[in-house]
């Protein structure tokens, strides 16, 4: 039943200076049967995530072949299994030790995790090549990170050289958990702002803070009572216009399956017309997906 996951481990070797990286992609449903799994690498955790309930011996056999493999692999210290589906939810450690402190390694800068409670862990890997590209653009920038979470884009907008960086989340939470993200990468100032705030509700503070040069939104696809992506994406673009530098960039992200990659420009032209699609970014090459109008959607828009 895991041929395709051991042979695509089995080609493997791991490094503990490795950056993150997805070592097997079973939701991208490019391996019959196996769609159920993913399995991460945050060195030195082999991170296992099951979105369905296998039977007994299927599971046996599944952390069998995990830890066999991991024994072979000196930079594994620790295996986590996380079941992710309706029945049941939680992790559980089938091989060494989780570490105290957990951190996701991407181009030279280190993202805290939560790999030990948490259903999401604070870091979302397929947004690196939006993370590599916010770094590229940001210097000197005023930055708006909009539905900010743990503040990634936030960090890599200040390993940038941006000239600020805005924050904003309802999550204060999520909040702190960004700001020792800077902490860590030694970038924490004063150019730095965490507003625990309902972007629908309060804006005027961030329209005190701008104009932005560079906005990043990259919103829930489907949080009942925050924010649904189809309903909600216009009137946050509305939301926007006041905030707008004259030549500002807004890179939008959309991580919902079943909305292609023609929302966003759709969006855009119904509600903010002036900013018309300047580039989509190439997804992940572990991340592969049968349908590419599943994936994550990183497209950036410039004024016209």
């Amino acid at each position: 039943m895991f041929d395709a996951l051991s042979d695509a481990l089995s080609c493997t070797t791991l490094q503990a200076d490795d950056d993150a990286v997805r070592l097997f992609h079973g939701r991208g449903q490019c391996y019959p049967g196996l769609s159920m799994i993913n399995v991460d690498w945050f060195s030195p955790v082999l991170w296992v995530v099951l979105y369905q309930q296998l039977d007994d011996a299927a599971d046996q056999a599944l952390r069998l072949q995990l830890v066999r493999w991991a024994e072979k692999q000196p930079a594994v210290q620790c295996v986590v299994v996380q079941q992710r589906d309706r029945r049941a939810r939680g992790q559980t450690v089938i091989y060494g030790e989780l570490p105290q402190h957990s951190l996701a390694h991407e181009d030279g800068l280190d993202y805290c995790l939560n790999l030990a409670d948490n259903q999401n862990i604070g870091f979302f890997m397929d947004a690196r090549p939006a993370r590599s590209w916010v770094r590229q653009q940001a210097a000197g920038k005023r930055v708006l990170n909009l539905f900010s979470y743990t503040c990634s884009f936030s960090v890599a907008a200040m390993a940038g050289g941006a000239a600020s960086v805005v924050n904003i989340d309802m999550a204060r939470s999520a909040l702190a958990t960004g700001q020792r993200n800077h902490e860590l990468n030694r970038l924490a100032g004063e150019q730095l702002h965490f507003l625990p705030h309902d972007i629908f509700r309060s804006t005027r503070k961030l329209e005190k803070l701008g104009p932005y040069d560079l906005v990043i939104a990259d919103p829930p696809s489907r949080q009942k009572g925050s924010f649904e992506a189809d309903k909600d994406y216009g009137r946050l673009l509305r939301k926007l216009q006041a905030m707008l530098a004259a030549d500002a960039q807004i890179l939008a992200c959309l991580n919902a399956p079943y909305l292609g990659s023609d929302f966003l420009p759709q969006c855009f032209a119904d509600n903010l017309p002036e900013y018309q699609l300047q580039q989509r970014l190439p997804q992940r090459m572990d991340f592969p997906e049968q349908d590419p109008e599943r994936c994550l959607k990183m497209q950036v828009f410039v004024k016209q």
